[in-house]
Order: C-alpha cells, then structure tokens, then sequence
C-alpha cells in the first residue's frame, strides 16, 4: 500500500495543554494529535507543523503534515480524529498534500490575533487579558507604524533566546475594537498582527510594549529607539500567553 500525505488544519484550545510540541510527561497538542493517529492506523505516526504555540496559547488554523499508509479518504480521516480527540482539540479539514509540502518552511505569513477585554469577565477567563485600564488606541496604533517592516528583532525576542537570524517583517498590525456578542457591555481589543515570520515569544512581547504605550507608560515615539537598541531589556513585560490565538497560516496556494 502507498504511503499518502496529507495536510489539515487543527483549531485548539490550548488552555490545559503545555503548548504544541511533544514533551515527555505532559499533555501537549502534538503528542495528543500523534496518539490518536496511532490509534487510528495502528502504527506510529508523526506529524510536522507550521510552527509551535507556547502552554495556553490557542490555535485557530493550526495547519500540519504527516504520512500514512491508508486507503481512507481525507473526510474519514477527519471523522476518525475528531471522534477520539479530546474535545478541546478539534480538526477543522484534511486534503491531500504533495510529497514535498511541509507546513513550516512552505508557509508565506502567519496571523496572529491577541484580545484584550476590560472587565474580568467569567466567560473569558483564559480567553482575554484583562488590563484594568482604558488603552489609547490611538496612541497603540501610532506606535505599530514603527514595528511594521523589516527589522532586527532582538528587542522583542525573549530573554535567553539568541536567533541566528533575528531579523524579520511584519506585514501590518491591526488594533480595533471588537464586539463581543455573548456580552455587549465588554469591550474587546483586537490586535492582530501578521508577519513571514516570529522570533520566540515575539507576538507576546510586542503586545506588551503596545499596552505600556496604550496606558501612557512608554511614548509611541520610544518605539524606534527600543528596535534599534536590539536588547530585550528596552521592550516591555510579555503579555500572557491564554489571550494569544495562532490566527491563520497562508500558504501560495
């Protein structure tokens, strides 16, 4: 029997996982993922993805690869997963892929989205950053004009972590408000951010920086100044990582 690729798209959330990657003596997202296609094909089965999210963080088109010797069909592939998966992890489609697709190094951009709420509402906890201050988001969005582009970001790496090549481009970062329907009288604020590429807990540490400029602690023209410092101790804390969401994957095709 031939071996068939396949490509899918997972959604999670990452709320009681210790992030994707496998990790001997914890739940994580990949080796839940694995285990299932284990039970599924009898064999043990590895999968590649388009990158890692960190404990807590969640996954809204998480895409990855892997290979088995089947005859099922993509669409009982799907049914098979999401009927042994724990329902916090759910497979949104499966397709074919060719051989040489792999999920990382093809992809062309990612989005992230994180959600800041201003009221420690029940129904988001784990699900939004609660900052107990009104942000400027004019000020906030002053502020993204300086990130977007190509640049060293050293600042925004974290601490202890040294990439070979820190230099990476962000496309846009949006900030906006957004409604939240299941309570109206919460405001919710959106920054999404899309870029070819992110250092270690580079998303995380920009919305950080962003919030200190939202709530007047840093001035939108320190921005440039913190960039080219390239050193981490210039930027502003990590935001948590439970309002951070892997929005989508863009491939070229």
């Amino acid at each position: 029997m031939k071996s068939i690729k396949f490509k899918a798209i997972v959604t999670y959330d990452g709320t009681c996982f210790f992030g994707w990657q496998s990790q001997a003596g914890n739940r994580t997202i990949q080796s839940e993922i694995e285990h299932t296609l284990e039970n599924i094909f009898g064999a043990t089965v590895k999968i590649k993805a388009s990158g890692r999210t960190d404990a807590s963080v969640h996954g809204l088109r998480q895409v990855f690869s892997f290979s088995v010797k089947t005859e099922m069909s993509p669409i009982q592939v799907l049914r098979a997963m999401n009927s042994l998966l724990d329902r916090k992890i759910r497979i949104k489609q499966v397709s074919y892929a060719e051989e040489d697709f792999h999920p990382r190094f093809c992809a062309e951009k990612k989005i992230y989205r994180y959600l800041i709420c201003d009221f420690p509402s029940p129904f988001l906890i784990n699900r939004a950053w609660y900052i107990g201050k009104e942000l400027n988001l004019s000020r906030m969005r002053k502020a993204a004009i300086s990130i977007v582009g190509t640049h060293d970001f050293t600042s925004f790496q974290a601490s202890g972590r040294k990439a070979e090549n820190p230099v990476r481009t962000i496309e846009y970062i949006k900030i906006k408000k957004e409604y939240f329907c299941i309570d109206p009288d919460i405001k919710i604020v959106l920054i999404e951010i899309c870029g070819t590429g992110f250092l270690y807990k580079m998303v995380r540490n920009i919305v950080g920086t962003l919030v200190d400029v939202g709530i007047g602690k840093k001035q939108p023209c320190e921005i440039k100044n913190i960039i080219e410092a390239k050193n981490r101790n210039f930027a502003s804390a990590t935001a948590p990582g439970y309002a951070l969401y892997l929005g989508n994957v863009m491939y070229s095709d």
